[in-house]
């Protein structure tokens, strides 16, 4: 994993590399390891490598350094790249890369799981291999199948690559967009980069206004990351494409891959072989992303995905596990003792290892976390949680692999997707199944009041949400705090089908923003995350898979229940109450009153009311506590992001 970034346009040369470099320092937390940049003149073909103060010693001994005022190398195109090893950890895997007779030039965040197998098949043509790195065969792939080079990789990537003799550049980016990428197209120039503070270096942050819409969705909605980002002009590039880019700066897109559009039915494939199935792609998914030169270690919060992986690991793979584990000092909270379980059912193969949240740990990062998440999000824990993998860090964990998207894959959120599988159910006429589901459902109470909840929620899907919002007052409150602003887009309700509500969750219902924000708290660090769940075979079982097995006898998941029945501990796989991350927003919320003041008081905000909400504080803490702090964090955003003014803290 790395940070990359870059401009382009044949129409504009430049001399000087200030914006590159520019670019390149607001990332260079994602890559401490290395860094580089590569500037072409398209029009004569010539290009110069070059380092800067933060490449590795070794290579500033061959390339000469950029200099932030001087060098007067014309070119059109500028590579920027800053590493943080994990595969091949010698220069060799030093970025941008070239091939060897000088005809392509990649840089590339990411990494490609099945680098291995994908070697061997091109060393079994005749392909040659100068390094040991995932870049190379990236690179050696690209030259032998073209673009069809992506369907092929098994990772997380995004890439800038550059044709000196089409003079063409491309980008792409992996399946479910992990990794991301975005760009605009200021001055005649195209700008990218891994985060958008890159770009607002490179071309001033003036040159974009924030969007109304984005904040809109976000205050009124909780939404992120749905089309587009809080700043005009600047696009995240879509995820499963790979893109030419035109003359005119404009791109030619292609999709390289879809979630399958189709399940199959109960009489196609059976439990067991649907059991078997996902197990065994789950392991081969761990057994790819378990690779690599630094140590790497899992999270186990004791539940269903986390759980499962390091089941499947500790039975499977010889070397012994390093495991995190989360203690909250509230039992209501504290999932610690099923993650103890799972630890204890493998013995001495599991390093076993316990991580305690601190109170003040939002506050002591918020400087710098608000300026790395670049914009607002979706609950302090995010922060907490950044936290937690600082600690992983410092142990010496440079890979986590986590249960992360189980959820999302396998209809694992019973507020999400129960209510459209009745409606499913209710569709194909299948009275009985509904009713005992309703009854079974390990996450509602069998009652009349909860029957016409998800009666609604099939009929008008978010429409329960609604009632209960203005019930509370919670809608008066939010307008009274709130500007609301002009023309913005009506609200579309959620899909009442299961397999829509499914497919939208994994682009920009949920995925897209859950991915985003962590990759930025995850390379604020740096730690490289992994996740099994995500990878697209295991996304293509799921998919493909009857509902029927999705959800049964009540239980979300119940494949993946399944399929880890005779590994996993009995209070683990059947266990009743799911608690996610549990974080104490409200108590948090209320313990940072005064800490909101100092922040928010003389923000000059167009959304805020911050008087009124100062006024509402108390009331919205007990009534609407995610509403509040989205309010909040959006004028925590503003101050610290679009006023660029340093966080009060509150702290010595």
């Amino acid at each position: 994993m790395c940070g990359i970034a870059g401009y382009y346009s044949r129409e504009q040369s430049e001399t000087g590399v200030r914006k590159i470099l520019s670019a390149l320092g607001t990332i260079a937390h994602r890559g401490p390891d290395d860094q580089g940049i590569v500037l072409v003149n398209t029009d004569s073909g010539k290009f110069l490598n070059c380092s800067t103060r933060a490449s590795d010693s070794r290579i500033r001994e061959i390339l000469p350094e950029a200099q932030s005022e001087g060098g007067e190398f014309i070119h059109h195109l500028a590579f920027a790249h800053c590493r943080y090893s994990i595969v091949d950890l010698t220069p060799a895997g030093h970025q941008p890369m070239w091939d060897a007779t000088g005809r392509v030039c990649v840089i590339f965040n990411g990494e490609i799981y099945n680098y291995l197998e994908l070697r061997q098949e091109l060393e079994n043509v005749g392909r040659i291999f100068l390094t040991r790195s995932d870049t190379e065969v990236l690179l050696v792939g690209y030259l032998e199948w073209g673009t069809e080079v992506f369907r092929r990789l098994n990772g997380q990537w995004a890439v800038a690559l550059y044709e000196t003799p089409s003079r063409k550049l491309l980008f792409s980016r992996d399946r479910l967009g992990k990794v991301p990428l975005y760009y605009a197209v200021r001055n005649n120039r195209l700008f990218w980069a891994s985060e958008i503070k890159a770009i607002l270096e490179a071309v001033g942050g003036d040159a974009f206004q924030v969007r109304a819409q984005a904040v809109d969705d976000y205050v009124v909605e909780g939404w992120r990351d749905r089309n587009g980002t809080f700043w005009e002009g600047i696009n995240d590039f879509p995820s499963a494409c790979f893109a030419w880019v035109n003359a005119d700066l404009s791109l030619d897109v292609s999709r390289y891959w879809q979630l399958p559009s189709n399940r199959l039915g109960t009489r196609s494939i059976s439990t067991g072989e649907a059991a078997e199935q996902l197990r065994e792609l789950l392991l081969d998914a761990i057994r790819l992303r378990v690779r690599a030169d630094v140590p790497v270690a899992f999270e186990l919060s004791g539940g269903m995905d986390s759980s499962s992986l390091v089941a499947l690991a500790a039975q499977n793979i010889r070397a012994r596990l390093t495991t995190y584990s989360i203690e909250f000092a509230d039992p209501e909270s504290n999932e610690e003792p099923f993650a103890r379980a799972v630890a204890a059912r493998f013995g001495g193969q599991i390093d076993y290892r316990i991580i305690r949240p601190g109170p003040d740990d939002f506050w002591r990062d918020s400087n710098q976390f608000l300026w790395l998440e670049e914009e607002p999000f979706h609950a302090p824990n995010l922060q907490t949680n950044q936290s937690m993998r600082r600690q992983m860090k410092a142990n010496g964990t440079k890979v986590v692999i986590s249960g992360s998207a189980g959820d999302e894959v396998l209809a694992g959120y019973s507020n999400e997707y129960f209510a459209p599988y009745l409606f499913d159910l209710a569709a194909r006429l299948r009275w009985g199944r509904l009713v005992h589901e309703f009854r079974s459902n390990t996450e509602y109470q069998a009652t009349w009041k909860n029957a016409i909840r998800l009666g609604m929620e099939v009929a008008l899907p978010g429409l329960p949400n609604k009632i209960i919002r203005q019930r509370s007052g919670e809608s008066r409150l939010l307008g009274e705090c709130y500007f609301s602003p002009p023309g913005v887009d009506p609200r579309v309700p959620p899909s009442s089908s299961l397999s829509e509500r499914m497919r939208a969750n994994m682009g920009a219902g949920k995925m897209n923003y859950w991915l985003r924000s962590a990759n930025k708290a995850n390379f604020g660090i740096p730690i490289e995350p992994r996740a099994p769940f995500l990878d697209y075979r295991v996304v293509d079982c799921a998919f493909s898979l009857p509902h029927e097995y999705l959800i049964r006898d009540g239980w979300h998941k119940w494949i993946l229940r399944k399929a880890m029945s005779n590994l996993l501990p009995t209070e683990v796989l059947w266990r009743r109450r799911k608690m996610g991350f549990p974080f104490p927003i409200a108590d948090w919320l209320l313990a940072s009153k005064s800490r909101m003041e100092a922040n928010l008081a003389d923000l000059d905000c167009p959304y805020l009311n911050y008087p009124k909400l100062q006024q509402r504080y108390d009331e919205l803490t007990r009534i609407a506590p995610y509403t509040l702090w989205r309010l909040l964090n959006l004028g925590l955003w503003w101050r610290r992001v679009i006023e660029r003014r340093d966080i009060h803290t509150g702290l010595s």
